[in-house]
């Protein structure tokens, strides 16, 4: 650990980025608590000031998705979606990602959601907890692939598919920082999904991302959504940037552009609770002010994996309400 320290970690004038091998190793060593606490927030404070580069994204990406307790290496491809919505959650405002997973599922779209909870920057209302609140059932690791096809969506905690990244949690709220670690989570994809679509907050950072994607997963359909929070939610009051898979060789964003504006999302406490009701309201108040963009997000969904040619097209597909209730 202390050379790889030394070398991200020595200045604007020495440092270097870690090759992939490098980065791998690190991880490794982290996981497998080989690393004292001081060197694993060493190394990642220093990867964070110097500028967290490709190789070092691309070693801890694979060096945890051959930990992940599904084995996706080893699973045929999934014809699914997986969301990497942030998993530091959300603070100001709900998740639409959620509701509009449910819509989208029962028109027939396959979806596995995965996230943990109290984990920065934000500390907001992670995924697991949201679900639970919500009260709808986890599903063993080892059947989530079954249980998808039955329920149309499953949702999975970062402590039951790779417990050593989420026993980092401690050491994570302590920096209290986004480090390099809240990019590569939300991309592991742990049933091997077919198609991705992922969040991102920095624009900088998000064509590096995609390309690295595509060399991770050169058979998947990859999109990355600057929506609300660093999520895939829609933005209410102006045009959303995304990088769609087909503009991989240009690497500029597009715009998802709707009948704006909408009602502004309201600012919710912090708890679970809270945003369960508000993911249920959407779905099944017909006058809820926001069920129009839940739905406009859940076709938006559809037209990303294919489903539809267009999201006016997707919005004819989709049921009034969700199949999955609690």
């Amino acid at each position: 650990m202390k050379q790889w320290i030394k070398a991200v970690g020595t200045g604007p004038h020495g440092s270097r980025d870690l090759t992939v091998d490098e980065a791998r190793q690190a991880a490794s060593a982290i996981l497998d608590q080989k690393a004292t606490p001081a060197q694993i927030g060493g190394l990642l404070l220093a990867m964070r000031t110097k500028g967290e580069a490709d190789t070092e994204m691309e070693g801890f990406l694979l060096e945890g998705r051959a930990r992940l307790a599904t084995r996706p290496q080893s699973l045929p491809i999934l014809e699914a979606l997986d969301i990497g919505d942030p998993y530091d959650g959300h603070i100001r405002t709900p998740s639409l990602s959620v509701p509009a997973a449910l819509l989208a599922s029962a028109a027939g779209l396959p979806i596995v959601l995965h996230g943990y909870t109290a984990l920065p920057a934000k500390f907001g209302v992670g995924l697991p907890e949201l679900w639970q609140a919500m009260g709808l059932p986890f599903v063993p690791i080892e059947a989530a692939r079954d249980a998808l096809m039955d329920t149309g969506v499953v949702c999975l905690s970062q402590e039951r598919i790779l417990p050593e990244w989420a026993n980092l949690r401690p050491l994570r709220q302590e920096l209290g920082l986004r480090t390099l670690l809240n990019t590569v989570e939300k991309c592991l994809n742990p049933l091997n999904a077919r198609t991705m679509v992922a969040g991102y907050f920095h624009e900088p950072l998000a064509g590096r991302l995609h390309q690295l994607l595509h060399r991770i997963y050169p058979d998947r359909q990859i999109t990355l959504v600057a929506g609300s929070e660093g999520s895939i939610d829609l933005h209410a009051h102006r045009p959303t940037r995304y990088h769609p898979h087909e503009n991989l060789s240009s690497g500029l964003p597009g715009t998802i552009d709707l009948p704006f504006p909408f009602p502004p999302l309201p600012e919710l406490e912090p708890s679970p609770l809270a945003h369960a009701q508000f993911v249920w309201s959407s779905l099944l108040e017909k006058n809820h002010p926001h069920r129009d963009l839940v739905r406009r997000t859940a076709a938006f969904l559809l037209t990303v994996a294919n489903r539809s040619p267009s999201v006016e097209m997707a919005l004819k597909r989709l049921p009034e309400k969700p199949a999955l209730r609690p």
